[in-house]
């Protein structure tokens, strides 16, 4: 079931740090509806152990919902909750609509999520329509996975695949491509970018 907490002050949105309740809502047939709720302390630690602790507390009521909802929340309070893997969401409303649209947010961020672990998992180029000719759009790929090198994408398929061309669109070839010669280069330039064709050198 599709769960939200909702933390207040006395039933009323408030920042985390004035917050004393949690309601759980879940989303049921006819709507979202109240599923159970608690009282807790208020966060009134002075030190960050005493805060986290509190705040760790307080955190235990949301489990199993997806989401946090409260009219304010930064600090460590923020990051215990993310850490935790919930969605945070900060609002003026606590209603249905705002509901949906919190559940809508966290299903665009799971597919953004899995299309991204796919782009990782598979970050190398795919071969066309064409066999033996493959393609790597490499500004689009480090655009989406800054973390991922031209070194990650493209070494493990160069010493790895045979093939006849290597089709790459780049922002400039990579050095180590560059200066390496059991790879002939051909350079175009286009619109936003480099289009490269490398070969197998012929000896």
């Amino acid at each position: 079931m599709d769960q939200i907490a909702v933390y207040t002050r006395e039933g009323e949105l408030a920042p985390f740090y004035d917050c004393n309740m949690v309601t759980i809502y879940e989303k049921k047939e006819n709507g979202w509806k109240p599923a159970r709720e608690a009282s807790f302390a208020p966060i009134k630690g002075t030190t960050v152990k005493e805060q986290r602790e509190e705040v760790q507390n307080a955190a235990a009521f949301a489990e199993g919902a997806k989401a946090i909802l409260c009219k304010e929340i930064n600090g460590i309070p923020y990051s215990v909750f993310d850490r935790k893997g919930y969605g945070i969401f900060c609002t003026e409303e606590a209603d249905e609509d705002t509901f949906d649209g919190v559940l809508s947010d966290l299903e665009e961020s799971d597919e953004k999520k899995r299309i991204r672990v796919e782009m990782v998992k598979n970050a190398g180029p795919a071969q066309t329509q064409t066999p033996g000719i493959y393609f790597l759009n490499l500004l689009e790929l480090q655009k989406e996975c800054p973390e991922i090198s031209s070194k990650k994408a493209l070494a493990p398929f160069l010493s790895d695949t045979p093939f006849l061309e290597l089709h790459l669109v780049c922002a400039h070839i990579p050095p180590w491509l560059s200066m390496d010669s059991a790879y002939e280069k051909k350079i175009r330039k286009e619109e936003g970018g480099l289009y490269v064709t490398i070969t197998k050198s012929r000896c």
